[in-house]
């Protein structure tokens, strides 16, 4: 009996499938990032896999096109004209994210991508707005992925607001919850590291070569990749300190480390730990849609 978090049968090989990367590294400002690599690998694996077509917006002056607003838009509205039904977008972000207060948000909050001008200013993206701007721009028949390598990134898509998407195809995969923070290793995105692994693995590639695997299987897979927290192996050093230092009664003064936890764009302090985000409108089911490459 096939597993529920997989009921795709085959993948249409028929379709295309069309990717825009857009990807920010934040070079000379205050809260650098290293996830135009995230891109670029995520771009070498579609590329493998047999997808001919792949944009690329990153802010590092190597792409022609820049992850502003305003060629954001246009990007969305040039795919789409290429897109068929039963095609394939996939939009795969990687940089910064904030949130806000936002009432009419089922958390109370707002998923922003935080963008850039040409210019160096900030030009952050609402989920609303950008979740308007894909289900505006694409044919209804068009079956949509993001991947938001970011913070406070669960609701980047908007899935949740009620008759933005109806019964489409759609999913989003998120580096974190809202009101978390997203690793970044040096070397890519955590949750980036982690997708690659699951798509590399050699049983998965042979059964996504085969047949396919659903979005909702390899986010299954990429929840068993992410990295273990740490807190508890911490908490076990921290208790050794202790017994060691028991009797001695000189005061000790901590130093304050509270920077070091506190969100760079938001400015507070992150709900602890990383745990990655599947998110779907009410009328599709992610075990029927079929990872794309």
């Amino acid at each position: 009996m096939e597993p529920e978090e997989n009921r795709v049968k085959k993948f249409p090989k028929k379709k295309n499938v069309h990717v825009l990367a857009v990807c920010l590294d934040y070079k000379g400002t205050e809260s650098p990032l290293s996830c135009i690599v995230d891109g670029e690998r995520i771009c070498e694996l579609a590329a493998k896999s047999g997808v001919k077509d792949i944009v690329k917006m990153y802010d590092d002056g190597s792409t022609e096109r820049y992850p502003c607003i305003e060629e954001l838009k246009a990007q969305v509205a040039e795919i789409s004209e290429r897109c068929k039904p039963g095609d394939y977008f996939v939009l795969a972000y990687s940089g910064h994210g904030t949130n806000q207060e936002n009432e009419e948000e089922q958390d109370g909050l707002d998923s922003i991508v935080c963008l850039r001008t040409r210019d160096g200013e900030d030009d952050h993206m609402v989920d609303d707005d950008l979740g308007a701007l894909i289900a505006e721009t694409f044919d209804p028949a068009v079956t949509v992925l993001v991947l938001a390598d970011a913070c406070n990134s669960a609701g980047v898509l908007d899935c949740d607001t009620p008759g933005i998407w109806g019964k489409r195809h759609v999913a989003a995969i998120s580096g974190c919850q809202n009101e978390q923070c997203s690793t970044d290793t040096g070397d890519g995105g955590a949750m980036t590291n982690a997708l690659l692994q699951v798509l590399n693995n050699k049983k998965i590639a042979k059964m996504r070569k085969q047949g396919g695997v659903s979005v909702q299987y390899v986010f299954n897979r990429m929840v068993e990749a992410m990295p273990e927290d740490e807190e508890e192996e911490e908490g076990e050093e921290d208790e050794e300190y202790d017994e060691e230092e028991e009797g001695d009664d000189e005061e000790y003064e901590y130093e304050d480390d509270e920077d070091e936890d506190v969100d760079p764009i938001s400015g507070e302090v992150p709900e602890p730990g990383q745990n990655i985000n599947i998110s779907w409108p009410g009328g599709c089911d992610p075990t029927k849609i079929a990872f794309p490459f």
